[in-house]
């Protein structure tokens, strides 16, 4: 194995809770056998291969009989993407995906990681697997403490009671801005609305979320431009446009029920633009899963034209192109812009001096495609532009995301039908969580709402954001650190940073269904507590309990579990926990009625949101209800009452000669941090996830080839950081540019290298270079069977 060089950190965790330098935590143990297979990479997303991959997992996990009630009204949402629910009358037989259904056999999975588990093995040991392996051990059963000082390494069961009183003497005995709230999007509004309040109580706005990790530059970005940080269409806006431009999706794997909706999109006339470093087979054919002609071989293309951006081209390409339309002038929306706007001249003359050259070298793309696409742009009537990840973690993301919308505002194509802004989030309810108020600074409306509803003092102060906690953590100002779901430590940037600085909190409490990469690096004490699932029924004194979500669109619906939980399991809500440290710590007369009714915690949310009038009463409606939206009715909600034309520079990322820029993606059989298998079916590698994707020109001028192992190197003012042993694939891959997997790559990235403007750590644009080892891919040891 070659030998791991250790990083020298920024701040100092020599000293902290007496813990050893940081060194790179890299895990050379679970990872020496991670050698893929690498075959041709598919070309058509879904149909038959992706029903039969999907029942791989549900079959043998018990998950059929709750998939027929996904995403379906009384049944529950799906625990995945965020992806648009379609009016109730226009359901399919079955409503979910192949990565739907792996998530919800992760719930249902009869596989337990009971007492027997843990005593097996030591937090040491659990260190050395991967979180595929975690997640493959089953459902966590039952209250677990891990204590430092106690010597023997092992998380022991602990009662429900004394696992409150732990945190609640913690909490008592801290500052409050010692304290960190974290939350995975796979949090319901219920229990987000849950651990703001509690962050509040206790007095602290640090509530990092999951939202600051992914698509906080769209919310930055489009609240400065038009007075809302979320997207502005319909699903079914999504089936009627006459235009559809993707940037940096690939929903074949994170969204594959989208390409449902592009589907119809295509059969209504519309046409469809994909902007990407790379092909992605869900963008350029689909096979519909419960469409007859399916099995009989049929497929239907997906994009017209396909775009292959150079890695943070984007801003550049539609700099190009509303350069383009300003100059042609035919589709700019003069009226629009006089009527809603402010700052088109500033724009314009901006646009009009950028150099044509310039702006090529930095997208990539041949002239004659950036013209096709503003032709296209004039001819259609509407259009939607849609992006995830693969726009909002550059270094310039924001930048990217306000010219893209000047595209829409130019042409004004915001505040109609088929038209739009379209940021599609990663799990089910990030952009609920936000709605509830997890957020770090939050506007003093709802703040002083929370004031009223409570009766307590609510801090102003703003909080955390994500990379914020993690820097307060490595210098050693965090002592108390709770997380809603999620897998931190795996999901978070400047892996061995964070490791050691999650170590320095006096405790850690993880709110989990299942072993994760976060478990293994406690705090001095550590608390794992069991969830109830999605899927799993939720009865309370007042009876059976449904929970709500909000979906990409702004649609809140119901999400109803059935499914009893495992035998001698002993697991409590999100909401029953959350409240119950509430009123363990503080004694308030509050929190027992919500945890006894959740329809008494939806009226305090109806009392102090806006949208959220007859809370109760709107969730009875099959397919729930649109939060407001001022963008799709031509409401900017700005200072001024104007959406925000801006001015946006190319500011490419330069590059030394020999680097290469990284991006990261997720597999096919990952969601998240969450590793469902080891292949990635669409690309063509199985068996494995550490390697690299190059276009083969780079290869040749890099001097490797396809199959050799190589270290992949970052180097930064404090230090390299470097990824040992990944396979070279040759890709057809944009120019200059390279990709890998998350999280394996997220040692490479410090975290103080976040976008500006929105502090989301840079994932997507990271120089690098190649350090070839001499060996061969066919030289290395194949993996065991029980990490396939």
């Amino acid at each position: 194995m070659t030998q791991v060089t250790p990083p020298t950190t920024i701040g100092d965790m020599t000293n902290v809770q007496g813990l050893p330098p940081v060194t790179d935590q890299v895990n050379p143990v679970a990872n020496r056998f991670d050698h893929p297979r690498v075959s041709e990479n598919e070309h058509v997303a879904t149909g038959i291969p992706a029903v039969l991959h999907a029942m791989q997992y549900a079959v043998p996990n018990r998950a059929l009989p709750s998939l027929l009630t996904m995403n379906k009204h009384k049944g529950f949402d799906c625990p995945g993407c965020a992806w648009p629910e379609p009016d109730q009358h226009d359901l399919n037989i079955v409503e979910f995906c192949e990565n739907g259904a792996k998530a919800v056999a992760e719930e249902t999975t009869p596989v337990t990681a009971g007492a027997d588990f843990w005593a097996r093995y030591t937090v040491e040991e659990l260190r050395e697997k991967t979180d595929h392996w975690l997640g493959r051990q089953g459902r966590i059963t039952l209250p677990l403490l891990y204590d430092r000082d106690s010597g023997d390494g092992h998380y022991r069961p602990v009662s429900w009671e004394d696992a409150f009183r732990i945190i609640a003497d913690e909490l008592r005995s801290i500052e409050p801005d010692e304290a960190v709230f974290y939350t995975s999007g796979k949090a319901v509004n219920e229990s987000a609305y849950a651990v703001q309040l509690l962050a509040r109580r206790l007095g602290t706005n640090n509530l990092p979320d999951c939202s600051n990790m992914c698509h906080e530059s769209t919310g930055t970005a489009l609240s400065a431009t038009l007075g809302l940080g979320k997207g502005s269409v319909t699903i079914d806006d999504f089936h009627t446009t006459d235009l559809l431009i993707s940037v940096g999706q690939n929903p074949g794997t994170n969204h594959p029920r989208a390409l449902t909706a592009y589907s119809r999109c295509k059969e209504n006339g519309g046409k469809i633009v994909a902007v990407n470093p790379m092909p992605e087979a869900g963008l350029m054919a689909f096979r519909e899963p419960q469409a007859v002609k399916t099995y009989l071989g049929a497929k239907q293309k997906l994009a017209d034209d396909y775009l292959q951006v150079r890695l943070d081209g984007d801003r550049a390409l539609f700099l190009a192109i509303n350069k383009e339309l300003v100059r042609r002038d035919r589709a700019i929306d003069h009226w629009f812009i006089e009527t809603f706007t402010t700052g088109f001249e500033e724009l314009r003359d901006h646009l009009l001096s950028l150099d044509d050259d310039e702006l090529a070298a930095a997208h990539g793309i041949p002239r004659e495609q950036v013209l096709a696409t503003v032709d296209r742009i004039e001819a259609a009537p509407t259009t939607i532009i849609t992006w995830t990840l693969g726009a909002t973690q550059h270094k310039n993301a924001v930048a990217t995301i306000r010219e893209m919308t000047n595209t829409l505002l130019l042409t004004g194509r915001i505040g109609k039908p088929g038209c739009g802004t379209a940021p599609l989030r990663g799990h089910s309810n990030v952009q609920g969580d936000r709605t509830m108020g997890v957020w770090e600074k939050m506007p003093e409306s709802f703040l002083s709402a929370l004031e009223r509803e409570f009766g307590f003092d609510v801090p102003r102060e703003h909080g955390y954001d994500t990379v914020a906690s993690l820097q307060a953590m490595r210098d050693g100002k965090v002592k108390f650190f709770l997380s809603l779901g999620g897998n931190l430590v795996r999901v978070a940037s400047d892996t061995s940073v964070l490791e050691r600085g999650m170590e320095s909190n006096e405790l850690t409490v993880h709110l989990s269904t299942k072993p994760n990469g976060s478990h293994a690096w406690p705090g001095r004490r550590s608390l794992i507590l069991p969830v109830r699932a999605r899927t799993d029924l939720d009865m309370q004194k007042s009876g059976r309990q449904s929970v709500t979500v909000e979906d990409s669109a702004g649609k809140v619906h119901a999400s109803t579990g059935k499914r009893r939980a495992h035998r001698n399991s002993d697991l409590k809500s999100e909401v029953d926990i959350l409240c119950s440290i509430g009123r363990e710590t503080f004694g308030d007369d509050f929190w027992q009625p919500m945890i006894d009714d959740y329809g008494v915690l939806r009226d305090h949310i109806a009392n102090t949101i806006p949208g959220f009038g007859n809370f109760n009463e709107k969730i009875l409606h099959p397919g729930g209800f649109y939060l407001p939206n001022g963008p799709r009715e031509r409401r900017f909600t700005t200072p001024d009452g104007k959406a925000h034309l801006t001015v946006n520079e190319i500011s490419p990322v330069e590059l030394k000669p020999g680097e290469l820029m990284m991006n990261t993606v997720r597999t096919h059989d990952q969601y998240n941090s969450t590793i469902y298998g080891m292949d990635d079916r669409y690309r063509g590698i199985r068996g494995g996830r550490r390697v690299v994707l190059i276009n083969p020109e780079d290869c040749r001028e890099l001097g490797v080839r396809d199959g050799d192992m190589v270290d992949l190197v970052s180097e930064w003012s404090d230090g390299e950081r470097r990824a040992p042993d990944f396979r070279v694939v040759e890709y057809d891959h944009s120019r200059g540019g390279c990709t890998t997997y998350f999280p394996e790559t997220n040692v490479l990235i410090p975290l103080d290298h976040s976008a500006v403007g929105s502090n989301t750590p840079v994932s997507k644009s990271m120089p690098i270079h190649l350090e070839p080892t001499g060996r061969r891919a066919e030289d290395m040891p194949p993996m065991p069977a029980d990490e396939k």
